[in-house]
C-alpha cells in the first residue's frame, strides 16, 4: 500500500482530478495543494484549484490562483489563456488583453486563445477584429464550434454568407453542445436576414439540443421556492431587523429578468461621472450561499439560515460586499451599480444588509423579453430559459416575488419599463438620476459612446443610439409564441380586474 508520503507531485495532481470527478471538492483541493508543496514550479495544480473555485462561484479567488499559476510556470499557455479569460470576466480589460497577447506570443497557433481574444474584442465593441480572430481560430482548428457560432452572431456587422452554409452542413453531425452553439448562431444570422421562420426553427433546435445536457425545469420546485421565500421574508421579519445593516447608500442594484433592459439601464448610469457600473457581479450570491459557513451550520442552506444571522454578521456581510463590489470602482464614485438581474432572488438579503440601497427593477413586455431569452445560450443553471412554457412560468413566479418585496422589504424600488426608456430616453434618464441621487449630466444621453467593456448579450445594442425597432419585435414571430402571448394576456386581464 502506497502511503501519502510516497506520492509525487504528479500523483497528487492526478489524485486531485480523481477526487474532483468523484465530487469531493475538499479532497481535490487538498490534493492539488499537496502537489504544489511537492513541486512549486508547475502551473497545473494551481489551474486545478482555480477551476474548482470557479465552479464554486469564487471567481476572484480563482483569478488569483491563475496568477500564481503563471508565476510558477510563465510559459504555460493554458494558464495564460485561462487567466486572460478570468481577467475578462471580472472586468480587468487591459490585463486580459495583455495575457491573450502573451499566450499568442508563446503559441501563435492556439485556436482557443484566438476564440478568447475574439470574445474580448466583442466586449469592447470591435466586430471586425473579433471576426478576424474567430476566422483565424477556425483555420487553426475547424472542430472548435465556438468560433463559428460566435462569428455567426456577428452577422449584423460582417458578411458571413459562407459561414452560414458551413454551419448548416455541419449541424446534424455534432454533439448536443455544439448543435446548440451553432443553432443559436444560425438563429441570429437568419434573424438579421429577416428569415423569421428559419430563425425561430434554429433557436428552437438549439434549445432542444441544450435541454439534452441539463435537468428539466421543475415547476413545482420553483413554485415552492417562491412560496418559502415569501413566508420566510415576512413583514415582521424585516420589522425586527429594521435598525440592522450598513447605512451606506453607495450600492445600486439593477434587477429583473435577463433581456429586460438591465444592460441599457446600467450603461446610462455608468455614463455619469459619479457612477461606476460594476457589471453582473456574483458577490451577493456568494455571500448568500456562504451564510451556512458563516454560521457554522452545514445542514441549513440559504435562505433558511437567514433568521439565524446576528446583527454583527449582517454588518460583516455589508462590509464584505462593499469591499468586493467596489474593487474596480474609482474612489470618487458615489454609486456602484451591480446589474446582476437575478439578484431579485436576494432582495431579502439586501433589505437586511443595505436598507438604504436603491433597487432599479427593469421590466419588458414578456412577449419580447421571453423570446429574447429563448434566443440566448445561457448557462445550464438557467434551465427554464430553453422552453417558452417554462419561461412564461418563471416570469409569473418572478413577478409574484417582486410584488412581495415591494410590499414588505422597505427598500426603495424604482420600476423602469424598457419600452419607456426607448420611447423617451431623456425622461427616463432623469428619473434614474433623481432616484439614485445624482445631478443631471448630458453624458448619460450619449451612453452608446462609452468605451467600457460590456459582457452581456446586449453588448451591441448599447453601443448604438436608442432605437425603437426592438419594441414589439415579437410580432415577427407571433405564430410561434403562444405561451408568451397567453401569459401576457392573462396578466393584462388580471390588471384589468384589480
Amino acid at each position: 500500500m502506497v502511503t501519502s508520503n510516497a506520492l509525487t507531485a504528479k500523483d497528487w495532481y492526478e489524485l486531485g482530478h480523481e477526487r474532483k470527478r468523484a465530487g469531493d471538492f475538499t479532497g481535490a483541493l487538498d490534493a492539488f495543494r499537496q502537489s504544489i508543496k511537492q513541486n512549486s514550479c508547475v502551473a497545473t495544480p494551481w489551474v486545478g484549484i482555480a477551476q474548482l473555485l470557479d465552479s464554486n462561484g469564487q471567481f476572484e479567488d480563482a483569478r488569483q490562483c491563475l496568477q500564481q499559476a503563471t508565476l510558477a510556470d510563465p510559459r504555460n499557455v493554458m494558464a495564460r489563456r485561462l487567466l486572460a479569460s478570468s481577467h475578462q470576466g471580472l472586468g480587468y480589460v487591459e490585463e486580459a488583453k495583455h495575457e491573450f497577447d502573451h499566450a499568442l506570443m508563446l503559441d501563435p497557433d492556439s485556436a482557443l486563445t484566438y476564440i478568447g481574444l475574439g470574445q474580448l474584442q466583442e466586449d469592447l465593441g470591435q466586430p471586425q477584429s473579433a471576426a478576424n480572430a474567430y476566422r483565424t481560430a477556425i483555420k487553426l482548428d475547424p472542430s472548435k464550434q465556438e468560433a463559428l457560432a460566435s462569428l455567426l452572431g456577428l452577422s449584423r456587422h460582417v458578411d458571413i454568407g459562407a459561414e452560414i452554409e458551413e454551419a448548416e452542413k455541419k449541424l446534424l453531425d455534432l454533439t448536443f453542445r455544439d448543435q446548440a452553439l451553432l443553432g443559436y448562431g444560425l438563429g441570429k444570422a437568419f434573424q438579421q436576414q429577416k428569415q423569421y421562420d428559419a430563425a425561430f426553427n434554429a433557436y428552437a433546435s438549439a434549445n432542444v439540443a441544450r435541454r439534452q445536457d441539463s435537468e428539466p425545469f421543475n415547476h413545482k420546485g420553483f413554485d415552492a421556492r417562491i412560496e418559502s421565500m415569501i413566508t420566510l421574508f415576512s413583514a415582521s421579519f424585516f420589522e425586527e431587523r429594521r435598525s440592522w445593516g450598513n447605512a451606506s447608500d453607495r450600492p445600486v442594484f439593477i434587477v429583473g429578468l435577463p433581456r429586460s433592459g438591465t444592460t441599457l439601464t446600467e450603461q446610462i448610469l455608468d455614463s455619469h461621472s459619479q457612477c461606476f457600473g460594476a457589471g453582473e457581479l456574483a458577490v451577493l450570491t456568494d455571500l448568500a450561499t456562504g451564510t451556512p459557513d458563516r454560521l457554522g451550520d452545514e445542514n441549513t442552506y440559504w435562505p433558511y439560515c437567514a433568521p439565524h444571522l446576528s446583527q454583527e454578521q449582517v454588518a460583516d456581510i455589508g462590509q464584505e460586499y462593499i469591499a468586493a463590489s467596489g474593487q474596480r470602482a474609482f474612489t470618487t464614485a458615489k454609486r456602484v451599480v451591480d446589474k446582476q438581474p437575478l439578484n431579485f432572488w436576494h432582495l431579502g438579503l439586501i433589505a437586511m444588509v443595505f436598507p438604504n440601497a436603491r433597487i432599479i427593477h427593469c421590466s419588458r413586455d414578456i412577449r419580447d423579453c421571453g423570446f429574447s431569452i429563448f434566443t440566448q445560450n445561457f448557462n445550464h443553471q438557467q434551465n427554464w430559459s430553453t422552453d417558452l412554457d417554462d419561461i412564461a412560468h418563471y416570469w409569473q413566479g418572478y413577478r409574484k416575488l417582486m410584488a412581495h418585496w415591494q410590499v414588505v422589504s422597505g427598500l426603495q424600488i424604482l420600476d423602469v419599463a424598457y419600452e419607456d426608456t426607448v420611447s423617451g430616453l431623456e425622461n427616463q434618464a432623469q428619473r434614474l438620476l433623481d432616484f439614485v441621487g445624482l445631478p443631471w449630466e448630458d453624458n448619460v444621453l450619449n451612453f452608446h459612446e462609452s468605451d467600457r467593456a460590456v459582457q452581456t448579450p446586449s453588448r451591441w445594442q448599447v453601443r448604438q443610439p436608442i432605437y425603437k425597432s426592438s419594441k414589439a419585435r415579437w410580432r415577427q414571430y407571433e405564430s410561434h409564441l403562444g405561451p408568451l402571448i397567453e401569459a401576457a394576456k392573462a396578466s393584462q386581464q388580471r390588471c384589468g380586474h384589480e
